[in-house]
């Protein structure tokens, strides 16, 4: 009886291994890298671009607000000890002044900031979207099954990858 299950169990066992084989032999399995097609996107760089033109002009105005502040308030520390009361009084107020226009100054560039990037991840999930619709596209015209993004495998084969595909769909469809 022993023997007779025992064979049994072989025989489903390498019946088993044979249907996976058979199955591993029709897989077609595609890797993106998603990081890389975001990169060389030409939306993604338009988006790039945007947010220098909007905030590279203001974010240097900014940095030179605060050194500008940094600067008076060493000055006005160093030089105290020698100032009238009538003067430190005036620098005090000058600095405090000066500090409140450096702090809305930094809470509407923070503001500004929030919404745009709130935007940009409206578009950049819209972009999403058609990434996965030519991915899809790409899989049922070449007959994938499967298509990964490349972060979330430990190892794929270079010759899996198939964000040169993506990439190019991607850029007839913009």
């Amino acid at each position: 009886m022993k023997k007779i299950l025992l064979s049994l169990f072989a025989v489903c066992v390498l019946t088993c291994f044979s249907s996976t084989a058979a199955l591993a032999d029709n897989l077609k399995i595609g890797v993106i890298d998603l990081q890389q097609l975001l990169q060389n996107l030409p939306q993604m760089t338009q988006m790039t671009n945007n947010m220098k033109a909007k905030f590279g002009d203001r974010e240097k105005q900014l940095s030179t607000a605060q050194a500008s502040f940094k600067q008076g308030v060493e000055n006005f520390q160093k030089n105290m000890a020698v100032m009238s009361n009538k003067d430190k009084q005036a620098g005090e107020l000058k600095l405090r002044q000066q500090g409140q226009a450096l702090q809305q100054m930094q809470g509407d560039f923070q503001k500004d900031y929030q919404d745009y990037m709130t935007d940009q991840n409206k578009q950049v999930n819209v972009l999403l979207e058609k990434i996965k619709a030519v991915v899809n596209t790409i899989a049922t015209r070449d007959k994938y099954n499967l298509i990964l993004v490349n972060s979330g495998v430990a190892y794929s084969d270079p010759a899996m990858d198939v964000t040169q595909v993506v990439l190019a769909e991607m850029k007839k469809s913009s």
